[in-house]
């Protein structure tokens, strides 16, 4: 976890929320892994489709970081219904 928080607090990120951030990131699906450890090593941004949601629009639309578009394709994935509804009402 301190890996990560010290890779987002050079990203940008202030203490704070580099920490509930690295956290959240810890516990991301299986599926979403080699999006993280990517951009975590290179910054290098995947893009992929989960429940007809692209990362990079959700991303774009919703003016998110890849870490936070990371975390919501994470909820999509485990909370699709809850996901699916709170997206289409405009998240941020």
């Amino acid at each position: 976890m301190e890996n990560i928080k010290d890779i987002l607090m050079k990203r940008g990120y202030p203490e704070k929320q580099a920490i509930t951030v690295a956290i959240d990131l810890l516990d991301i699906d299986d599926q979403l892994q080699n999006a993280l450890h990517c951009w975590l090593e290179t910054e290098n941004e995947t893009d992929f489709q989960v429940e007809g949601f692209k990362l990079s629009e959700l991303k774009h639309k919703f003016d998110m970081t890849y870490p936070a578009a990371l975390l919501t394709m994470d909820w999509l994935i485990k909370e699709p219904k809850f996901a699916i509804r709170s997206i289409n009402r405009g998240i941020k």
